[in-house]
């Protein structure tokens, strides 16, 4: 394993011990994520997550929006 650095998710790793006693979340944002070589990205981690989600038991959906055109026209 390599380490990716101290932040994860954009949360400093030192925040987790004082959310201990609080109720897991909920809700996963998936906003960015520069892609690779090979064209994987938010949509494919959303996927992943929901497929890695729902093999464990919990219930789970994605919204995955088409892609604006940006300045295409």
């Amino acid at each position: 394993m390599r380490n990716p650095g101290k932040y994860k998710a954009k949360v400093h790793l030192d925040t987790l011990p004082k959310l201990a006693n609080r109720p897991t979340g909920k809700y996963v944002d998936v906003t960015a994520i520069t892609p690779t070589p090979l064209g994987e990205g938010k949509t494919t981690t959303s996927i992943g997550l929901v497929q890695g989600l729902g093999v464990l038991g919990y219930k789970s959906i994605a919204c995955i929006r088409q892609p604006s055109m940006g300045p295409t026209f």
